[in-house]
């Protein structure tokens, strides 16, 4: 997915986003402490705290990645809201998985908000959002 964010603040952002995905898709959900504030949450689509904390929601992404083989996740619809030194970055995601013998077709939305601490980008809040599937 090719962005083309206006501010510097922005690509900054994605890029933090874009790290977080790249590391649990690849395996690497340990690497999260790093983009992760430590009072991170991350909120499922039943409106639940999944995680709380920056080990617990690092943690979550781990349990999801040990229990689920994904095939494939594509981001669209991207956006990012910069205020001060807080971030609010939302896209649209379309995944494949398997778990449990089963196949999964997810569409949903992702909610991020990050503050900026020390110059740096951290993760603070997570919502996903459940969509219906588009119809073709």
């Amino acid at each position: 997915m090719t962005n083309s964010f206006e501010t510097k603040d922005q690509q900054q952002v994605w890029q933090v986003i874009r790290a977080i995905n790249d590391a649990w898709l690849k395996g690497h959900a340990e690497d999260l402490i790093d983009y992760f504030h430590d009072n991170m949450v991350i909120v499922t689509p039943d409106g639940k705290e999944q995680g709380k904390g920056k080990v617990a929601c690092v943690q979550s992404y781990k349990g999801f990645s040990s229990m689920a083989i994904t095939k494939e996740f594509k981001e669209k619809d991207s956006s990012i809201q910069v205020y001060g030194n807080t971030a609010i970055a939302g896209y649209t995601f379309e995944m494949t998985y398997e778990m449990n013998g089963k196949s999964f077709d997810d569409v949903g939305r992702d909610i991020f908000v990050l503050i900026r601490e020390e110059g740096k980008w951290l993760a603070v809040w997570r919502t996903i959002i459940t969509l219906s599937p588009e119809k073709e």
